[in-house]
């Protein structure tokens, strides 16, 4: 299908939604005295999911980010309550899908362990929008053997937790030194060790992906998830702790996301405890900050715990958020020269404003 096309069919579903929504001329409040009307809200969302579609189409952008782009259209189109926003994804995610196979089609001989996990990411993204390609998987499954757990993930999660003593390569000359190391082999300039609470979330998320397509990328998901009690408690803002502090966010939105397949379920409050009282007591500090990005990660993580608009915290972040959107439907900086700092805001943010069709709450882990 043509993107003019495309175009033409995503404006007549969000028609159709905006008045399924209620009267078009009047609205509906989102809670009873809310500034803004379900209208708005679905329009809000639909202005951002047409943007990312919109950054889907930049050649360059798609090369380097398509695979993750293409986790967000399937996301959107298999967890939203609105038959219109899930097809509206779906035909997105699936016209970009078809596009993405078209860029990879095998698995590059010198490709990197980073290229390598973006073509995984994008290969089970692709299959579930519609577009599978067996031998794909099968090139894939040979070459994970060609990379170690310390490749995939700089530590071993069967055997230990993150580990805070894992520098950083120099800011200086690029090296990479031995763990343990305070000083540059090569330089002698002093190091910064790694966040553990990064090297955390990107285990969540790197041994989460794997796991559902099929292709062990250093450990299973399973290996990492049991470490979430080393994790806590979170790092609460302090004025010199930002790295320290976001990490801690990130890694309890994310322990959620993998859990829940990404919102594909809700989770109780009990079988989290400490992630959710520490998102609650911080979704304010996404408005003090002006940071659209987490304040969306703050509201759907709360919500898939059990939260709704009768809550003055969800009031609170939705009312950012509406307000925070740009005259391109997009969230964040427009100033940002980065393509994910445009569409990644904008992805968290359709996410935190959009309802979702949850159809269970999950066991909680097994201890």
């Amino acid at each position: 299908m043509m993107r003019a096309a495309l175009a033409a069919l995503i404006l007549a579903m969000v028609a159709a939604a905006m008045v399924a929504a209620g009267d078009p001329h009047r609205g509906t409040p989102l809670w009873p005295g809310a500034r803004y009307t379900q209208e708005d809200r679905d329009r809000a969302v639909a202005r951002g999911l047409r943007f990312m579609f919109d950054v889907a189409h930049n050649p360059d952008t798609f090369r380097e980010y398509g695979h993750d782009l293409l986790s967000a259209f399937y996301n959107i189109s298999i967890t939203s309550r609105s038959g219109a926003l899930r097809s509206t994804a779906w035909t997105m995610g699936h016209e970009r899908a078809l596009a993405w196979r078209r860029l990879h089609p095998t698995v590059p001989p010198g490709a990197d362990i980073n290229d390598f996990c973006d073509l995984v990411f994008g290969h089970d993204a692709a299959r579930r929008l519609g577009s599978p390609d067996p031998s794909m998987q099968a090139a894939l499954a040979r070459s994970s053997t060609r990379f170690t757990v310390y490749d995939y993930l700089l530590f071993d999660p069967v055997v230990e937790p993150p580990p805070s003593d894992l520098p950083d390569e120099c800011s200086k000359c690029g090296q990479q030194n031995a763990r343990g190391a305070t000083v540059c082999s090569r330089c002698g300039a002093r190091l910064q060790m790694r966040n553990r609470y990064d090297l955390y979330q990107d285990a969540l998320i790197t041994t989460y992906s794997g796991d559902r397509a099929g292709i062990k990328l250093g450990a299973h998901y399973r290996d990492v998830l049991k470490w979430a009690p080393q994790m806590r408690p979170y790092p609460p803002r302090l004025p010199d702790n930002k790295d320290d502090y976001y990490g801690g966010v990130y890694s309890a939105t994310h322990l959620i996301y993998t859990y829940n397949d990404y919102s594909q379920f809700r989770v109780s409050p009990d079988c989290f405890p400490l992630e959710y009282r520490h998102l609650e007591d911080n979704l304010r500090q996404a408005v003090a900050e002006k940071d659209p990005e987490t304040m969306g990660e703050y509201l759907d993580t709360l919500r898939a715990f059990g939260l709704t608009l009768d809550n003055q915290l969800i009031r609170t972040g939705f009312e950012y958020l509406l307000g925070a959107q740009n005259r391109d439907g997009s969230w964040g900086d427009i100033h940002d020269p980065d393509p994910y700092g445009r569409y990644h805001p904008t992805w968290t943010a359709v996410d935190g404003l959009r309802d979702y069709g949850w159809t269970r709450v999950l066991p909680c882990p097994a201890p």
